[in-house]
């Protein structure tokens, strides 16, 4: 769809929608700019999703608009939008990118063997044995004061929810389908290939690296 087409359905729908219609738009599209990533697994959000889809047409004409895509998974119950130019990439810090990489592994996991009505979660423990296993922490422990940033940063993104804010190691960490869709790795090989570079690369953990 080009942008003419864009603005003349954009404006066709929107025109018909009530006062309130007009301001929850207005909030998830906001809402979307900000933290990307809209699912259904998370309670806050399943209204939001829901309106989404019921209006779906309406919002991808607007995104167009503004050069992006809105993408809906409804397979995973996950909505978000990708720039088209992909300027939205992002500068993630080392143990961002890793703790990613491992949650996602831990997800796929976990997901074989959960209804599709339940939530994927796993212990704080088990992050860091993964970490152990792939041979990034050699039996220690990534300190809170860079565990706890990398883990807020997921949480603000809607990629896993934890309340725990001590960080013991029994602390639950749900996560979210939302953790399929924050790289372009598409198998478990893929991402394994990926922690192996960054463990030969011998980066820094605040080195940055591209994110989509």
């Amino acid at each position: 769809m080009n942008k003419t087409a864009a603005a003349k359905q954009f404006n066709d729908e929107y025109i018909n929608f009530k006062e309130g219609e007009k301001t929850i738009f207005s909030r998830i599209v906001n809402k979307l700019f900000q933290v990307n990533f809209i699912t259904k697994k998370k309670p806050g959000d399943v209204n939001d999703y829901r309106f989404i889809l019921a209006y779906k047409e309406t919002f991808e004409a607007f995104f167009v608009l503004t050069d992006f895509i809105l993408n809906v998974k409804r397979e995973d119950e996950v909505v978000y939008i990708q720039n088209e130019n992909f300027y939205n990439h992002m500068r993630l810090r080392k143990t961002e990118s890793i703790l990613i990489l491992v949650i996602r592994i831990l997800y796929q996991r976990k997901k074989d063997f959960i209804t599709l009505d339940e939530n994927v979660e796993i212990f704080l423990h088990e992050i860091h044995s993964e970490l152990t296993r792939i041979g990034y922490l050699d039996h220690k422990r990534i300190t809170k004061d860079k565990l706890k940033p990398a883990l807020t940063f997921l949480r603000n993104y809607n990629i896993i929810d934890y309340i725990d804010k001590g960080l013991h190691d029994d602390a639950r960490i749900k996560i979210y389908p939302t953790i399929l869709y924050v790289t372009n790795l598409e198998s478990i090989k893929d991402i394994v290939n990926k922690l192996e570079g960054y463990m030969e690369g011998g980066a820094e953990d605040n080195e940055e690296t591209d994110e989509d």
